[in-house]
C-alpha cells in the first residue's frame, strides 16, 4: 500500500441552504487538486480545490460565496472530513464548450463571524484571560464545548472590546497571557509567549512552554531523512531545506536575545521605568540543548533592542487609574518577554517534505533525524521542531494521484536535547 498515491475522495458537494447546487460526480465531474492548511499563525483552517464542472458556477450553479460545502477524503493515515464549510471565495480559470475549471476557497464559519461579530463589552481584568477567550470563542464564533482546547493562564486580565473582531481581542489577550504550569526548574513565571490557532480538532490557545514540555514528555513523532520519498509508513523526510538559521543580526532586530523598553501611557501621562529582560533571565522549555547561544559579543546579558512605547492601556479600571497589573504579573513585562518568546521560536526554519499524512497537525512537535554527508546522523542540526505550518496536497494527474504533506517546522535552539 503506498502512502502517496492511496487516496479516495468519497464527497465535495456544495450547498445553498437545504439544496444540493454542486457535487462530485453529478455537475462536477473531476477534482485536479486539493490543498489544506494550517498554521499556528492563522485563526483558521482553509481548503483550496481545483475542479472541473459541466455547469458554468456563475450562471448554472450560480455561486456567489456563503454557500456551505462538505468533504470528506480517506487514506491510509486517517481521514480528512469537514461539514458546513464556507465558500469565501471563488474564480473561473478556464472555460471551454464541453467544461469549466474551477478554484474555490473553503473555510469554517468562524472566517465569517469574525467579520459580522464585533466585541462591545468591557471583559473584566479580574478574570482570568483563559476565561475571555472561551468565552468569545463560545458567544461570538460560536464554538462548541469540544472544539476548544484552552490552557488556564496564570493572570487575570481584561480590556474594553472597543468593537474589535473577535480574533484580534484574542490575540491581544495571547501577547499577555502568563502559563499557570511553571518551567521545569520551577522559578520565575517566564511561560509567556500563547500562540491561538485552528486545526482539523478545533481552536486551541496553548503557551509555547507548556507545547514543548508536554511533547517531549509525552513522546513525539520521529521523521528520518532519506534521499527519496517511499511508502514507509514511518515518516521519511524527504528534501530538507532550510530557510533561514541563526541570523545574529535579525535576532538582535527582533528582541530574541532580549529587549529594554518603557511606555509613555495616554491615558494617565505616566512613564513606566525602563524594563529589560533578557535570554539570561529566561526560564523556558527548550526544544533542543543550547539553550544559551555562545556569543563573542554579550548581547545575552545586555539587550540591544531598545524601544519607547506610547500606548492606550485597555485593562482601566472604573475610576480611571491605571492598571499595573498584580503581584508577579506585570503588562509591560510580560509583552518584553513574550515578544523574545515569538521571536525565538522562529530563530530557525526548516522546510520538508513527507508522505501525505492527515493526523499530524500544526502545533504538534516532532524529532527529525537529518543526515551529515558519509557521518550519520547530524547531531546538530537534527533534533525536535515544532510544526510552523503545513499544507496537505493532492494531486491528479495523468501519471496518476500523488499525495504529499508540505511541512515548515521552527525552533529556538539547535541540537538533541
Amino acid at each position: 500500500m503506498s502512502y502517496i498515491k492511496n487516496v479516495v475522495i468519497r464527497d465535495f458537494s456544495i450547498f445553498r441552504g437545504k439544496d444540493k447546487i454542486a457535487s462530485l460526480e453529478d455537475n462536477i465531474t473531476t477534482v485536479l487538486s486539493i490543498d489544506y492548511y494550517e498554521s499556528i499563525f492563522e485563526p483558521t483552517i482553509a481548503f483550496e480545490l481545483l475542479f472541473v464542472s459541466i455547469d458554468n458556477a456563475l450562471s448554472d450553479a450560480t455561486l456567489r460565496g456563503t454557500e456551505r460545502a462538505n468533504i470528506e477524503i480517506d487514506h491510509q493515515s486517517g481521514p480528512l472530513t469537514f461539514e458546513n464549510l464556507v465558500v469565501t471565495s471563488f474564480v473561473q480559470n478556464q472555460s471551454e464548450s464541453t467544461a469549466n475549471t474551477f478554484v474555490v476557497r473553503l473555510e469554517p464559519i468562524q472566517a465569517i463571524l469574525n467579520q459580522k461579530n464585533r466585541l462591545v463589552k468591557r471583559y473584566d481584568p479580574k478574570v482570568k484571560a483563559s476565561s475571555h477567550v472561551e468565552t468569545i470563542l463560545k458567544t461570538q464564533l460560536e464554538c462548541d464545548e469540544d472544539e476548544i482546547d484552552i490552557e488556564e493562564t496564570a493572570n487575570n486580565d481584561g480590556f474594553f472590546g472597543n468593537y474589535w473582531t473577535p480574533f484580534k481581542g484574542i490575540y491581544w489577550l495571547a501577547r499577555r497571557a502568563v502559563s499557570a504550569s511553571m518551567p521545569e526548574d520551577g522559578g520565575g513565571t517566564d511561560r509567556v509567549g500563547f500562540l491561538f490557532w485552528m486545526t482539523q480538532d478545533g481552536y486551541k490557545f496553548k503557551s509555547i512552554d507548556t507545547m514543548i514540555s508536554d511533547a517531549k514528555k509525552n513522546g513525539a513523532l520521529e521523521y528520518t531523512q532519506n534521499d527519496s520519498i517511499s511508502n514507509n509508513p514511518n515518516y521519511d523526510i524527504y528534501n530538507p531545506k532550510w530557510e533561514f538559521d541563526q541570523s545574529i543580526i535579525d535576532r538582535m532586530i527582533s528582541s530574541d536575545l532580549g529587549e529594554k523598553k518603557s511606555y509613555f501611557n495616554l491615558h494617565t501621562l505616566y512613564n513606566t521605568e525602563e524594563i529589560s529582560f533578557n535570554k539570561k533571565e529566561a526560564k523556558q522549555a527548550h526544544l533542543g540543548d543550547d539553550e544559551m547561544p555562545i556569543l563573542d559579543e554579550d548581547l545575552n546579558k545586555d539587550p540591544t533592542r531598545v524601544t519607547r512605547v506610547p500606548i492606550l492601556d485597555y485593562t482601566m479600571r472604573r475610576d480611571g487609574t491605571y492598571n499595573e497589573g498584580d503581584g508577579e504579573y506585570q503588562p509591560h513585562k510580560v509583552r518584553s518577554q513574550a515578544r523574545m518568546r515569538y521571536a525565538s521560536l522562529l530563530s530557525s526554519s526548516l522546510r520538508i517534505t513527507v508522505p501525505l499524512q492527515t493526523q499530524i497537525q500544526a502545533g504538534d512537535i516532532i524529532s527529525c533525524k537529518l543526515i551529515d554527508s558519509m557521518k550519520g546522523t547530524d547531531k546538530w542540526l537534527s533534533g525536535f521542531f515544532l510544526i510552523k505550518d503545513l499544507r496537505h496536497t493532492i494531486q491528479f494527474t495523468k501519471s496518476g494521484v500523488e499525495c504529499y504533506t508540505y511541512l515548515r517546522l521552527v525552533r529556538d535552539t539547535p541540537g538533541y536535547d
